[in-house]
């Protein structure tokens, strides 16, 4: 068991992954039972919330696996190694592709439904974009689910090799098996997270680009600095900025992550965790802000949350 630490960033540390964990589970809380009740209240969910429950609910179980595998961490000193612990982790990639795909095909029906670019795929998409979103993250889940079985298949292979000739000699070639087996795995998770944040700042650029021009044709026409939509805008590029922005801290920090260089429970460590789960969180934030039937929710529960007070 890992002794307690009471150093001053390890006290910022904690507090700020309480408060991420705080907000992120509120937020995709809010999100699941608001969308997913007005779902069964119509007995129809619209693509562009069945995206959202998808990723707030992908989210919450991250949260729940993250908040597991730290406990397991600090309670057990074999915990280290052990199948539960690649269980954990091997669920936590599994949800983590389904959160990045769903916040990257979120991205592209933004992109697609706002942007005015008049070329033919954006043209052919516009009229399509609802029916394709759904089967595009299905699709994706799929084909990400079938490359990364194998490399999971042959790491537990690999690891249950080991575990029956602990005691045995082994060769170089045996060893450098088992460790290119692990190596596999981190490759094909780092591959489709690389995958997801180039499509997601690509759609999310295009966006900006369509909005700016906008805001530019507005100016032109004398309304830029009067008009109510031109303020919207703005606070729209606002908003795609911060998201971008986070966005590359968490990819930034999932490098980190995934080059396993420091020490699990290290101040190192927590800051880089604090980088990966600072986006999700901003991210839920962004989209109850700028979803009006979401805002509207947390509006309701803010206001009943002030009564009982």
């Amino acid at each position: 068991m890992v002794s307690n630490s009471t150093s001053p960033l390890d006290i910022l540390v904690w507090t700020n992954l309480g408060i991420v964990s705080v907000f992120s589970l509120l937020g995709n809380g809010l999100v699941i039972i608001g969308l997913g009740y007005q779902g069964l209240q119509k007995r129809n969910i619209l693509p562009h919330d069945l995206l959202l429950i998808g990723l707030s609910t992908s989210r919450l179980m991250l949260q729940m696996l993250d908040s597991a595998n730290y406990l397991l961490y600090f309670i057990s000193e074999t915990y280290m190694g052990t199948y539960t612990q690649d269980v954990v982790h091997i669920s936590w990639n599994f949800f983590n592709m389904i959160s990045l795909w769903s916040a990257t095909w979120l991205s592209v029906f933004y992109c697609v439904k706002v942007t005015n670019f008049a070329n033919y795929l954006f043209l052919w998409l516009k009229p399509r974009i609802n029916m394709l979103v759904p089967r595009l993250l299905g699709m994706s889940i799929i084909i990400s689910s079938i490359l990364f079985v194998p490399s999971v298949m042959d790491y537990f292979e690999q690891k249950e090799w080991d575990s029956l000739t602990r005691n045995l000699p082994v060769s170089a070639n045996q060893s450098e098996e088992y460790k290119n087996g692990f190596i596999v795995l981190l490759d094909m998770h780092l591959l489709y997270v690389s995958i997801t944040f180039c499509i997601s700042v690509i759609a999310s650029t295009l966006l900006l680009v369509s909005l700016w021009k906008h805001i530019r044709n507005l100016k032109k026409s004398g309304l830029g600095g009067k008009d109510l939509c031109t303020q919207v805008h703005m606070n729209v590029i606002i908003l795609l900025l911060s998201y971008i922005f986070f966005y590359l801290l968490y990819f930034t920090g999932f490098i980190f992550l995934e080059a396993d260089r420091f020490r699990f429970g290290s101040p190192e460590m927590l800051v880089i965790y604090i980088l990966t789960t600072s986006f999700p969180c901003v991210h839920c934030i962004m989209l109850i802000l700028t979803n009006p039937k979401l805002k509207k929710m947390a509006g309701h529960v803010l206001d009943i949350t002030r009564r009982a007070s």
